[in-house]
């Protein structure tokens, strides 16, 4: 029995001594200090506290590498927007009554098809791969025979004006003439202005699309480690690269606002900036964007992506609102009607294209729905028609309370 007693003794000993020695430690493999060992946690456990940023945002889209050379390149995206200027400028001279411009010229320089371009900026364009056509939806054949249709359109009509007869008006297609507010401008018998259907629809269907559709919506997929072919003088990520040409779609100056802000979308950030700050929030984040890319900073890309795509739209919105408020102030004087009124529709349409805040904007169908409102004949429109339609846009985009000020 003694014998017995003392060998319960050790093993309670032995038992207590093991418990005892259970090691402490930090026990979450999300510490710095987690220990593998450790059997029981003590409360030591350490985090990383996220650091501020510590790298500089430029105030002009200048980013270069550690050995200075320039990281920016959107070349292609420079010849697009030269390209639709110069498309603009020529379907311009179609307001002359008795000129005529060719639809088939306007389908070669929309595909860059065999065009010998001015190329005022000697950017490449003639001879280079880079088109509208492609980019247009994102390469829908569908989309893109609409414009075709525009531009065929254009020039079937305006062979048919005479030199100084300005006979246009609603039921008659011609050369409107000046109403005292605006003119002269080659519209359909509709009051339709290809010209605007053409140039401000592009701006939603391929620059819109293409920065927010196809460059921003995939950019956390790209290589951001190393340059793309620095021998070569590509001195950019891929990831560098990609947002550069959704910038580049914005606005073709890395001085923006500086200069920039007399065409396309730089122009109407412009334009919208008093209320709602949109020159400022898009310059402002595509350059934090760039530059936290250069620094892996995703975290920022992200929210700036954010920003960039909320913003277009507001934008696009908002300057469909101001030309829809510009349509009533015109009611009863039709050149200036139809001509802001097909400004309206082409930023409408263009909408279709681009990003849609997934908590709100307006859908394909909801945009179709207010252009069933305004009406294929822009001669019957009501103010009736025109208010229904900015309270949908409106509402639809969270600018209910900018309307009075767009």
């Amino acid at each position: 029995m003694q014998i017995k007693k003392v060998m319960l003794i050790a093993l309670g000993g032995s038992l207590m001594l093991a418990t005892s020695c259970k090691k402490k430690g930090c026990t979450d493999s999300n510490a710095t200090n987690y220990s593998e060992e450790a059997k029981k946690d003590d409360g030591s456990c350490e985090y990383e506290t996220p650091e501020e940023e510590t790298y500089t945002i430029p105030s002009t889209y200048v980013f270069n590498d550690a050995n200075g050379n320039s990281t920016v390149s959107f070349n292609g995206q420079q010849q697009r927007l030269e390209m639709l200027g110069e498309m603009t400028t020529y379907m311009k001279t179609a307001n002359t009554a008795g000129t005529a411009v060719s639809a088939q010229t306007l389908k070669d320089m929309y595909a860059n098809n065999g065009y010998t371009w001015t190329d005022a900026g000697s950017l490449g364009m003639t001879g280079s791969s880079k088109q509208l056509k492609s980019k247009t939806a994102s390469g829908d054949a569908g989309v893109q025979s609409v414009f075709e249709s525009y531009m065929d359109a254009l020039g079937t009509l305006s062979a048919t004006t005479v030199a100084n007869q300005e006979n246009g008006a609603p039921g008659t297609a011609g050369v409107w003439p000046n109403d005292g507010v605006k003119g002269p401008y080659l519209m359909s018998a509709e009051g339709q202005e290809y010209t605007q259907l053409i140039e401000k629809g592009l701006m939603g269907a391929v620059f819109t699309n293409q920065m927010t559709m196809n460059y921003l919506a995939n950019i956390d997929s790209d290589d951001n480690a190393s340059a793309v072919d620095a021998a070569n003088g590509k001195y950019y990520t891929e990831m560098e690269h990609h947002w550069d040409e959704a910038y580049g779609y914005f606005t073709s100056e890395i001085d923006y606002p500086t200069n920039g802000t007399d065409r396309f979308w730089g122009k109407y950030a412009d334009k919208r900036e008093a209320v709602l700050g949109s020159k400022t929030k898009l310059a402002e984040a595509f350059r934090k964007g760039r530059a936290a890319i250069s620094n892996k900073d995703y975290e920022t890309r992200d929210a700036q992506v954010t920003i960039i795509n909320m913003e277009m739209e507001k934008l696009a919105a908002g300057t469909a609102i101001n030309y829809l408020k510009s349509t009533k102030t015109n009611i009863a004087n039709p050149t200036a009607r139809n001509h802001a009124l097909s400004e309206a529709v082409a930023f409408l349409e263009g909408m279709k294209y681009g990003y849609r805040a997934s908590n709100g904007g307006m859908t394909s169908t909801e945009i179709n729905g207010v252009l069933g409102t305004i009406g294929a004949d822009f001669n019957n429109v009501t103010i009736a028609n025109l208010d229904a339609a900015i309270n949908t846009v409106a509402s639809k985009t969270g600018l209910t309370s900018y309307v009075s000020s767009l």
